[in-house]
């Protein structure tokens, strides 16, 4: 497995993001948000920027993260445009800039939405599958709150409902436990069959109900045991951090501190992450 950075949780300007992150000896990103716009619709000169920092620096684009599907289904017109066109310019923004992953969410559940509305986001998400495995890419659904994969047990009923090897999860305990869920070891155990990457925050509740992103170690996740269940079993491609917190850079830079210092202080073998 190797560790990872979203560019953006460090700076929207891609070249301060890759100068930070190669001096914290990551040289692998995931491309999200960039200072016109979030991929694929990036103007052409900041493109040929990244492009440049890119080769200058000889980095590696883990994913990309197009906010594909990051809708509800009563958004009509705007899903026809992500069914019919989003999706094949997200492939070939992503087969540009050298990568396979991309990241997609599972619709955003709107209020007294009927639960037979599942089969139709069955439906698309096969669909989209599908056309991924056509065109030789990976799709990978994240977990978010208040979506169809909230939780851990929910991206796993839709996974297995779908069984395909062209969309698997992009595991992230922290909106999972934002869910309501008890992400390691519960959500983990039902998840670990399926997931191809982690992304990495940690969470704490405020005031009894509300949730908070906190660096890692400073929340309520069991980031120690998860870790070293990665360790043992899973066949993890990355592992990536979505700080999540303001100040990005300082924060950012606390969470790598940090997992490395899981990884010594569970003798764990470092090995294990290529820097």
């Amino acid at each position: 497995m190797k560790l990872s950075i979203v560019s953006d949780e460090i700076s929207l300007d891609f070249r301060e993001a890759i100068s930070h992150g190669i001096s914290w000896e990551i040289r692998d990103f995931e491309l999200r948000n960039l200072i016109t716009g979030r991929v694929p619709y990036i103007t052409k000169e900041e493109l040929d920027q990244v492009y440049e920092v890119k080769n200058e620096f000889e980095i590696n684009i883990s994913a990309i993260s197009p906010g594909l599907f990051n809708i509800s289904l009563q958004q009509e017109e705007q899903l026809k445009h992500e069914l019919e066109e989003k999706i094949y310019e997200s492939f070939r923004f992503a087969d540009n800039i050298g990568t396979r992953d991309v990241i997609i969410s599972s619709f955003r559940r709107y209020p007294k939405e009927p639960e037979h509305n599942y089969i139709q986001v069955l439906h698309i998400l096969r669909r989209m599958a599908t056309l991924a495995e056509k065109y030789g890419f990976q799709l990978l659904i994240q977990n978010q709150a208040n979506y169809w994969c909230d939780t851990a047990e929910n991206m796993a009923k839709l996974l297995e409902n779908i069984n395909s090897g062209s969309l698997l999860a992009s595991w992230n305990p922290g909106n999972a436990y934002a869910a309501g869920e008890i992400p390691y070891p519960y959500g983990f155990l039902t998840i670990r069959n399926f997931i191809h990457t982690m992304h990495v925050k940690d969470a704490r509740k405020v005031n009894g109900s509300s949730v908070e992103w906190a660096t890692i170690g400073n929340g309520e996740i069991d980031w120690m045991g998860q870790f070293q269940a990665l360790m043992h079993g899973v066949d993890l491609k990355y592992i990536t951090i979505e700080t999540s917190i303001e100040p990005l850079i300082e924060n950012s830079k606390i969470n790598v501190d940090q997992i490395y210092t899981i990884l010594k202080d569970y003798s764990l073998d470092e090995n294990d992450i290529i820097r």
